[in-house]
């Protein structure tokens, strides 16, 4: 049998539904992969009807045989724990590998994360103040605790005592050593899975396991490429799989680019397609997995999809949420921008914030409420779905020069087609 080697991305700002994508995808998979970002990232799964949020475990956890979190994530072991007892509930098999080098996140980061947003004022990100870039940024600069660093009180102390020397200003006054002792006894139950990722993963791909890899976040929320500074922490992008994992970026063969049948976003920055009505999130129920937030909505932008392929490199695609879509009166696709005059394909490497923007769109006739028809389209496949949502579907494939083969019409594992 031919090793597959595949990762899951999102082509938008997060939210994509690259949960259930992964979920669905992982029957074939031996070991799933997470490789960046913390637990300011949430993923829904939904089997039979019963949801299941995952934030640090990959949501493919359901269905392969070995969960990994690699070394570009911050891990809040506390928060770890807990969805690791849940996830022991739901599958005590699973096996668990979590990179010793992964960062960790602490109390400090999430004082730090409010404090710093406040500061931000009238320029605030909208971060999950869940300590995730407080912790990155101590990454970079080389004051991290590690998660092998659990293993030893006195590591762990002198690392916070570190920090608060560096940043006390901000955090005020911490109590060192109950953020210390919580630290270390979330580490005592979580050392036996502790251990070299990269070479645990080079051990399964020369015994020729299939692996999945499952990005967090999407492509317009990456450091370096999205829409800076109104982005994530990490690097949300197909290549980021190397540094995140240790896993050489060379040997995927298979890119997946999920995205959404229309375009959310959480937190502040541009969003060209933007509509003001709330008819959307009130169909999709648009709101955070992880903070409850309320979702901004809009139609689809086929700009940021063409920057987000090219980008990721993707070689097919997932589409979610058609069945929301369908629910809507009129539809629309953004086609291109006109910026400042100039006319503009793809996402462009920086749009001034003072720019007039207009959108150019195509609309599209609704294929209406097809809930109740769902499990037909299920048994017959991708010919007998709507003509208005084929149409739908085959407009953006050629717009993107990319085959859409994962077509999700609701929340459930169960409820996709494969072309």
């Amino acid at each position: 049998m031919v090793t597959m080697i595949s990762v899951v991305v999102g082509m938008q700002f997060g939210d994509e539904g690259k949960g259930k994508i992964t979920d669905y995808l992982c029957s074939n998979y031996d070991d799933v992969v997470r490789f960046n970002g913390g637990n300011n990232a949430g993923h829904t799964v939904v089997i039979d009807g019963k949801k299941i949020k995952f934030h640090l475990i990959p949501s493919g956890a359901m269905q392969a045989g070995t969960v990994v979190l690699g070394n570009g994530m911050v891990i809040d072991p506390l928060k770890l724990l807990d969805e690791i007892k849940q996830l022991k509930l739901a599958k005590d098999n699973i096996k668990i590998v979590i990179s010793g080098r992964a960062g960790v996140v602490t109390e400090l980061h999430r004082i730090l994360d409010k404090k710093e947003e406040e500061l931000r004022s009238n320029s605030s990100i909208g971060t999950t103040s869940q300590g995730i870039g407080p912790a990155y940024e101590d990454k970079y600069g080389r004051l991290s605790i590690k998660m092998y660093d659990l293993n030893s009180i006195k590591k762990i102390k002198d690392k916070l005592n570190q920090l608060i020397a560096m940043k006390g200003l901000l955090t005020g006054p911490v109590d060192i050593d109950r953020v210390s002792n919580e630290l270390y006894s979330a580490g005592s139950e979580l050392y036996e899975y502790i251990g070299d990722a990269s070479e645990f993963l080079e051990d399964e791909y020369r015994l020729g396991k299939n692996i999945l890899f499952e990005g967090a976040q999407g492509a317009m929320l990456d450091i370096d490429f999205g829409t800076y500074p109104f982005v994530t922490s990490s690097n949300t992008v197909a290549g980021s799989v190397s540094t995140g994992s240790g896993f050489s970026f060379r040997r995927v063969e298979d890119v997946i680019g999920v995205f959404k049948a229309y375009t959310t976003k959480v937190g502040s920055g541009i969003f060209p397609t933007e509509i003001g009505s709330d008819d959307l999130r009130i169909a999709g129920n648009e709101y955070g997995t992880t903070t409850g937030r309320p979702r901004r909505t809009g139609w689809l932008d086929l700009p940021i999809l063409r920057y987000a392929a090219y980008l990721n490199d993707v070689n097919r695609l997932a589409i979610t949420k058609l069945d929301i879509l369908g629910k809507l009166n009129q539809i629309k696709v953004g086609t291109s921008y006109i910026i400042d005059g100039k006319d503009y394909e793809r996402f462009p490497d920086k749009i001034d914030p003072e720019s007039e923007i207009t959108v150019n769109y195509e609309t599209f006739e609704t294929w209406g409420d097809i809930s109740s028809r769902i499990s037909g389209y299920l048994g017959s496949g991708y010919d007998a779905l709507p003509y208005n949502m084929r149409k739908y579907i085959e407009f953006i494939e050629d717009s993107l020069n990319c085959s859409i083969d994962i077509i999700s019409l609701g929340e459930d594992r169960k409820s996709t087609i494969v072309k």
